[in-house]
């Protein structure tokens, strides 16, 4: 049960700081990664769970790369600025 809720709590806190700050986003996306990877050496299971050990890769890689991406996609100013600029004018009441 404490996994899924570090999970999920990794999870919520992504997508709520993705628009004004990508690069924690994605950092935090890349933790979950590291989390799943991580369950699969902790005996957590009580015999019910059946996620395998390759399933549990490949969903600790595909977290992994997408926190990765988003890390590198905007660790350029400009495209950070511009991803910004574009959430934050979401916000502003249309006159």
């Amino acid at each position: 049960m404490l996994a899924a809720f570090v999970w999920i709590a990794l999870l919520t806190a992504a997508l709520l700081v993705y628009p004004r700050r990508p690069r924690t986003a994605g950092a935090l996306v890349a933790l979950m990664g590291i989390w799943t990877f991580l369950l699969r050496y902790l005996h957590w299971d009580n015999g019910r769970v059946t996620t395998g050990f390759w399933t549990a890769s490949w969903m600790a890689a595909f977290w992994l790369v997408i926190g990765v991406t988003w890390v590198l996609r905007f660790s350029n100013a400009e495209r950070r600025a511009a991803h910004i600029s574009y959430w934050t004018a979401k916000d502003e009441p249309q006159v």
